[in-house]
């Protein structure tokens, strides 16, 4: 096997970490179509004849978060912002139009563009059960949490592979995809808000995320998805370990391509509230009693 372009190291138990991988592989075969991916000794390798880490960063620092909202909703949303409450109320159905709208500012899914484009929309598949691993409430703005995400990407220092996953502070709150922020996301896990924390510097607690793992899990989960165990919340993906092509290593992932020599792991969804869920740490698969 020839020597890979790219090495990141990873830890395989961490399905946000994995994932990401996955986000990482898709962005990088659009830039140099035929680019392959596996996981190997704690890595996960690329190997394409132009790939390179640094170029790969910058693609991803420089792609733009849009949604698939048209233009004029946007504009007609923003001149509907511009209007007191008042005003909206004094023409009939001003208000539940901006309401309309900021759902769909909230719920639309994702473009990125950029030196490559990309949709995504697996939050709102249903059907083929994309949106299990939606991680945030209703009320939260997929749109807002994804450009957080992508501009903490600037606020990190990525030079190297090892520091793709580092952390940033105070740039907004994460997917919650990454398993290691096991309770720090809500009022709720910790015991108490932190909203009356933040009138000062002195008090106010901000806190940490790693935004290349949370954004590039995003992007990964739009082809790469694990296989669920039905009705038991245990999700498997198997850690493919020879060189593949993105749209065979998803079918790897899911195990409907079956390498005998892959290690597979299994996790779980937190459920923080009814609505707000997170990625729990991963751990060998050991079967399950269908199998």
């Amino acid at each position: 096997m020839s020597e890979p372009n790219i090495k990141i190291p990873l830890d395989l138990t961490n399905p946000g970490q994995f994932f990401a991988c996955c986000g990482l592989l898709e962005l990088a075969d659009r830039l140099w179509p035929g680019a392959e991916g596996w996981f190997e000794a704690g890595h996960f390798c690329i190997r394409s004849n132009l790939a390179a880490f640094v170029p790969l960063m910058d693609s991803l620092r420089e792609l733009s978060v849009a949604n698939t909202m048209a233009p004029e909703q946007l504009s007609r949303l923003e001149f509907l912002g511009s209007l007191s409450k008042k005003q909206r109320q004094e023409t009939p159905d001003l208000e539940d139009e901006k309401k309309k709208l900021e759902s769909l500012r909230r719920e639309e899914p994702i473009v990125l563009l950029g030196n490559t484009s990309l949709r995504i929309d697996w939050f709102c598949d249903a059907d083929s059960g994309g949106s299990r691993f939606k991680t945030w409430a209703g009320q939260q703005s997929v749109l807002d949490i994804t450009g957080a995400m992508k501009d903490g990407i600037h606020a990190i220092d990525i030079e190297t592979e090892s520091s793709l996953w580092s952390n940033a502070r105070g740039i907004g709150l994460p997917f919650n995809f990454d398993s290691d922020l096991g309770g720090q996301g809500s009022a709720l896990d910790i015991g108490f808000s932190f909203d009356p924390l933040a009138a000062s510097e002195a008090t106010r607690i901000e806190g940490s995320c790693k935004p290349a793992l949370e954004f590039l899990c995003f992007v990964g989960l739009q082809r790469f998805r694990p296989r669920e165990i039905k009705d038991d919340n245990r999700f498997v993906y198997a850690a493919w370990n020879t060189p593949l092509l993105p749209g065979i290593a998803a079918a790897a992932i899911c195990q409907s391509i079956r390498l005998s020599t892959a290690p597979s792991y299994e996790f779980r969804l937190l459920y923080r509230t009814k609505y707000l869920k997170s990625f729990l740490p991963a751990q060998p698969f050991q079967g399950d009693r269908y199998e």
